[in-house]
């Protein structure tokens, strides 16, 4: 039926379809649309239901109260679970007596099975929590979720001990992986069916490991590709084009470097993500040798700086740039094409004293200007993150970001005059002041 209002003609279907699809991330247009005609309906619903976050941070009684909204809309259209693409299950807290209302409550983890149908991305954001303390309900709905024939993206964080059949299952549909703070188990547990003794992951090409620790590393990668034997090394990940690792302890260097070997033939990007502040020091990276990638492209390394006063306190004070150097320095002439450098400081006055004392700018131009192999890199983009721009004892009065970072580029031009004209600077400011 066309849409017809009270004071001009009617519209035809094809165009209000149009008109709703222009306004897809637009929630309180699509309100308005739904609302003014049932023939409208159907078509906001396809785009209001596209992304489903619960979350404990409203409180249970909130949330409660959506998800029997979301459960009685369900009982009255099935199609609206066909709809579906996004699921988010955020702040999971267990500092509470009794447990959150997620974990707990089955009529939900059924309500998890019914949205995997046509799942493309899945986000468990939790607090530390343990796979073996949930329910057998929710491990179930997790696990048909894990498997749903669509699923592409999984985000887990802060989840402990997770068993070795859901590490099988990742590798069965997923193409884009990240791993936070959580760990992986070889355990066996009665509540899931069996798993396969090994998944080759054969859609896999983006993996992100953050704070996971070797153990873990291993544990994920025997799931995915037999151990090697006497007569024969591991398979290769067929697909595997980004490989981004966030260690805190140099003990996850060795499973690191079996992913790597692993994706010699395929890896195109390579992402050193370690910025975890002042408590630990950045780790040595001379046991990756990343020669052995055939299609490398691009690296980007990320670090947090530490104050002087900071790393005197360290057993080893660390060289910032002393992992950069390490890999630069095994990269196979002729690949890499783009340099990505990220630092993070706590405030404007730790970068300026950076660029103005620290010997590693002038290590890092040394390499870049003295080996050939450099020569095909195109694109060198330098990111300075500040936590602030100015700490409560900073005497700076001038706040005009584009004033500072002309500052700051001078000083960067002068610790890398062999990239004064072929780099992208990049200066960002979570917020003003402490």
């Amino acid at each position: 039926m066309a849409f017809r209002s009270d004071i001009g003609p009617s519209i035809p279907p094809e165009l209000i379809d149009l008109i709703i699809d222009a306004t897809a991330e637009d929630k309180e247009t699509l309100r308005v649309f739904a609302v003014v005609s049932k023939s409208c309906l159907p078509r906001c619903r396809k785009y209001l239901f596209r992304s489903i976050e619960f979350s404990t941070d409203r409180g249970e009684n909130i949330l409660a109260e959506r998800h029997e909204s979301l459960r009685s809309i369900i009982a009255r259209d099935s199609q609206v679970q066909t709809y579906v693409e996004k699921l988010l299950l955020r702040d999971i807290e267990i500092s509470r007596t009794p447990l959150p209302w997620m974990i707990t409550y089955t009529r939900f983890h059924e309500t998890l099975d019914l949205l995997r149908s046509h799942l493309k991305c899945f986000t468990l954001i939790a607090d530390d929590y343990e796979w073996n303390t949930f329910p057998a309900s929710l491990k179930l709905a997790l696990m048909s979720i894990f498997t749903s024939p669509h699923l592409s993206f999984i985000h887990l964080q802060g989840l402990q001990a997770i068993p070795r059949a859901c590490c099988v299952a990742f590798g069965s549909q997923v193409a884009d992986l990240t791993i936070v703070t959580s760990d992986f188990t070889d355990m066996v547990d009665p509540d899931l069916p069996v798993a396969e003794d090994t998944l080759i992951p054969q859609n896999l090409y983006w993996l992100h490991l953050e704070d996971v620790n070797e153990r873990s590393i291993e544990n994920l990668l025997n799931a995915w590709i037999p151990v090697p034997s006497e007569d024969h090394d591991r398979p290769l990940f067929p697909h595997l084009t980004a490989l981004s690792v966030g260690p805190t302890h140099e003990d996850a260097l060795g499973p690191i470097w079996e992913l790597v070997q692993a994706g010699k033939e395929t890896i195109q990007y390579f992402y050193w993500d370690y910025a975890y502040g002042s408590q630990a020091r950045p780790i040595n990276t001379r046991g990756l040798n990343l020669g052995i990638l055939q299609q490398l492209f691009a690296i980007k390394y990320e670090v947090t700086f530490y104050p002087d006063d900071e790393a005197e306190a360290m057993p080893n004070p660390p060289d910032h740039f002393d992992g950069l150097i390490s890999l630069l320095q095994t990269v196979k002439p002729g690949t890499i094409q783009k340099l990505d450098v990220k630092i993070d400081f706590k405030n404007f006055h730790d970068a300026v004293e950076s660029l103005r004392r620290h010997d590693g700018w002038s290590g890092l131009d040394h390499v870049l200007a003295s080996d050939s192999k450099f020569d095909y890199v195109d694109q060198f983009i330098m990111e300075l993150d500040l936590e602030t721009l100015f700490s409560e004892d900073d005497i700076y009065v001038e706040t005009d970001l584009t004033v500072l970072k002309a500052e700051m580029e001078t000083l960067l031009e002068a610790r890398l005059p062999s990239l004064s004209n072929s780099y992208i600077f990049i200066l960002t400011v979570e917020r003003q002041r402490i």
